[in-house]
């Protein structure tokens, strides 16, 4: 009877006392076992880039369509930068950037009015043979792999490229800002492409510069964009 009531004590103290180290637990410092590092970082107050906080999300993905767009930071302008791309232009070429001559051929339309992708440039200029349509995978690397005689005008930024290595379908598709002005760009495109056959054309409100050598044809069109940038979209096949 004895070790009966002995066993009974002990099951209705048993959740008094857990009960009571509960409450013991619960009322502890929980910031007792906390690295005072941390504790120092999580108590300083939430600090934000103003540069960021100012940015308006709603046109941060990827310019020109294609798939699996992305935030991208805004490209830089002004004098400085505008003197800086104009100084790599001139150590690439070796000196000053020599003019490009007047457009030998004039369309009142350019080829690339209704095309916003990659894919749409590449289609709408048919470089290379139809059975290349829809070949092109997109991704930044593209604009490395463009040969350097036709790479963006220097600091330039990127905004879409797209490009297929496939056999006979080799292509190149390209679309960039700089914030140099576009008389500018198409003189050092032309001077940078003269040994591949460079040619000027204006094709309404584009300027052009096209060529082509042996099996392998290019095509770089710039217009003025918003904000002051020159839009630039370099388009190529078989190199």
């Amino acid at each position: 009877m004895r070790q009966a009531l002995v066993t009974v004590a002990i099951a209705c103290g048993l959740p008094l006392v857990l009960a009571a180290c509960a409450d013991k637990a619960d009322k502890a410092d929980p910031r007792a076992d906390r690295d005072p590092a941390v504790s120092a970082a999580l108590a300083d107050p939430l600090m934000s880039d103003p540069d960021l906080v100012s940015q308006n999300d709603g046109g941060a993905a990827l310019s020109g369509g294609g798939p699996a767009s992305g935030e991208v930071p805004r490209p830089k302008q002004g004098p400085e930068e505008i003197a800086a791309a104009r100084a790599a232009a001139e150590a690439l070429l070796g000196g000053k950037v020599p003019p490009a001559p007047a457009p030998r051929v004039i369309l009142s339309e350019s080829r690339l009015v209704a095309a916003f992708t990659p894919q749409a440039m590449a289609d709408a200029l048919a470089l290379a043979p139809a059975t290349c349509k829809q070949k092109l995978a997109y991704g930044f690397g593209w604009a490395a792999a463009l040969p350097g005689e036709l790479a963006p005008y220097p600091r330039g930024h990127v905004r879409v490229a797209a490009g297929s290595d496939a056999v006979g379908c080799k292509q190149r598709a390209v679309s960039y800002l700089t914030p140099v002005p576009v008389g500018e760009v198409i003189d050092f495109h032309y001077a940078r492409a003269a040994k591949l056959g460079a040619e000027r054309r204006r094709e309404g409100g584009d300027e052009v510069v096209s060529g082509s050598k042996d099996a392998q044809r290019f095509v770089i069109y710039a217009r003025p964009a918003a904000e002051g940038f020159t839009q630039v979209e370099v388009v190529t096949s078989g190199f």
